[in-house]
């Protein structure tokens, strides 16, 4: 602890200057000066009241030293009263404004004016956070507060087309974040008349101006509008409003990029030797059976309410079929013609889904969904192939191959008389040459577009030498090419989430594996020789692993 010395035995007086902003130390010279040191000096200047000030730690050392060693009287400025100081900073986009409060040192404390100032050198007039303010007030000091905060903008939001059929379906796969489509009905045919209005034009909203600190203002960005596809077959922009996209033609409505088409559709009590072979454009509906030897071609949908024997069908879109799908003979690796025709033949381009599959041939360009089961039959489908509804306990695969690129599950695969099968999963060759073929369109579009601009560049440039009608030509197909480019990259890129999705293919067996199976991923193949229960095959680190 320091001795206390009185500071007439140090000769030591300390004042405030006459304008009351400096502390003044005193040194008189005495005989037998004591011992006097720094935390001596220190403890002084508190005693007097005068710690509150801020101290100038070179002058104390001087002080110190002159008094060990000048006999003179002198004065030095050890310290000096310090009013709380004020400092703002500017985000550099001018949204928010930082305070740091330095506390007084003996002077006056921070004050709301005092901010506010320093905040209009700043060219702070908008955005004054009051309630941070007085908070930084009562603490009486602070480090980057944020005491003003300008109005963000708003960006308005982009137009949508709004769908008034609320049954329409899409023909595009719908997959989850895990890549597998959930199983769904692919329900009955909905039907519109010609005229009704099929989806509406929601405009864009221009969105909210922002304001930064200094008033200054900054203009949204308007939303982007919704435009429908051009040529959409079997609809049209209703000419009375051109918000609303009508049918053209009564028949089927379907979903696709930017609007929706209208497909024509016929109903038919059953396919058979008195109706002859089907080749329609546009969805058929059927509500019996389509009896053995007969074909029918759609370019959208075929529904079949009862059962397709030893039949051909072939739709563009999807085949819904309510009863089975069955043959009168079994499939073999290279079949003769008679033995062609004894067995059912489906492909559909979007889906397909039946209560059975026996003895028969089935190709998706999407999904293969079935009820019950499928015995001794080939399919393959782009995406997945569900057999049984998952948690329903029956959904069987027996006999015949089935191939898809990113599943296979079932309740039940194999039997207990160990009937050979095959589930494949994690290889299309098609998927690659449809991106191949994808990729070169979108490069044809680009190209095409680069020359349009170029064109309406040069139209820029000399007005004079070209008409107008020509003028709007080349805009009206600038547009329609953005939106070929934009549903051109859409497709790439379904078909590269595919792809890469290909790559966690799996197969799921939710109650029993049977011997005699034989599981195929991405080449590698794994032999079941004896029954297991459920679980997943999958690929990792390049091998074929259950669990």
């Amino acid at each position: 602890m320091v001795d206390e010395l009185p500071t007439q035995e140090l000769g030591l007086t300390l004042a405030l200057s006459e304008d009351g902003r400096k502390l003044l130390a005193s040194v008189s010279p005495i005989a037998d000066k004591p011992p006097f040191d720094l935390a001596m000096l220190r403890q002084e200047i508190a005693a007097q009241g005068f710690g509150q000030l801020f101290l100038v730690d070179a002058a104390l050392n001087q002080l110190v030293k002159q008094y060990a060693s000048d006999g003179e009287r002198f004065t030095l400025d050890i310290g000096e009263v310090r009013d709380a100081v004020v400092a703002v900073a500017l985000a550099p986009d001018k949204m928010a404004a930082y305070l740091d409060v330095t506390p007084p040192c003996g002077g006056a404390a921070v004050t709301a004016e005092q901010i506010r100032r320093a905040l209009a050198e700043k060219q702070v007039t908008c955005g004054l956070l009051d309630e941070a303010i007085e908070q930084v007030v009562a603490a009486g000091k602070a480090q980057r507060h944020p005491v003003a905060q300008g109005r963000d903008v708003v960006n308005g939001e982009d137009g949508k087309l709004q769908r008034l059929i609320e049954m329409a379906r899409e023909r595009h796969p719908h997959l989850d974040e895990r890549g597998v489509a959930d199983y769904r009905d692919l329900g009955g045919i909905v039907t519109v008349h010609q005229g009704e209005r099929l989806m509406q034009k929601i405009a864009p909203t221009p969105g909210e101006a922002g304001e930064n600190l200094l008033g200054q203002v900054i203009p949204a960005k308007p939303g982007k509008e919704a435009m429908f596809a051009p040529q959409l077959k079997g609809a049209m922009v209703d000419p009375q409003d051109p918000a609303f996209l009508i049918a053209e033609i009564s028949g089927q409505p379907l979903l696709v990029n930017n609007g929706m088409t209208v497909e024509p559709t016929i109903t038919l009590a059953t396919v058979d030797l008195t109706t002859g072979n089907l080749d329609f454009e546009g969805t058929v509906n059927i509500s019996g059976d389509v009896h053995a030897g007969m074909t029918v071609r759609a370019s959208g949908d075929i529904h079949v309410g009862g059962t397709v024997e030893a039949a051909v069908l072939d739709a563009g879109g999807n085949v819904v079929v309510k009863g089975g799908i069955i043959g009168h003979g079994q499939i073999h690796e290279h079949p003769g013609e008679k033995e062609k025709s004894m067995i059912a033949r489906v492909h559909a381009g979007a889906s397909c889904s039946a209560h059975f599959i026996e003895n028969a041939s089935v190709e998706a360009g999407d999904s293969i969904l079935v009820d019950k089961l499928v015995m001794q039959s080939e399919l393959a489908a782009v995406n997945q192939i569900v057999v049984g509804k998952p948690g329903a306990g029956h959904g069987s695969i027996i006999g015949g191959l089935t191939e898809a690129t990113l599943l296979v599950q079932a309740t039940v695969i194999g039997s207990s008389a160990g009937v050979n099968t095959r589930v494949m999963v994690g290889t299309n060759p098609y998927l690659h040459e449809k991106l191949r073929l994808a990729s070169k369109k979108l490069e044809a579009k680009s190209g095409e577009l680069n020359e349009v601009v170029k064109l309406l560049t040069f139209m820029e440039d000399h007005p004079e030498r070209i008409r107008e009608d020509i003028r709007h030509k080349a805009e009206n197909t600038r547009v329609a090419l953005l939106q070929s480019i934009e549903l051109a990259q859409q497709y790439k890129d379904e078909l590269t989430q595919q792809l890469d999705l290909a790559e966690e293919a799996k197969v799921i067996i939710e109650k029993t594996l049977f011997g005699n199976v034989q599981i195929e991923i991405g080449g590698k193949i794994h032999w079941v020789e004896l029954q297991r229960n459920h679980g997943t095959f999958s690929l990792k680190e390049g091998e074929i692993e259950f669990e």
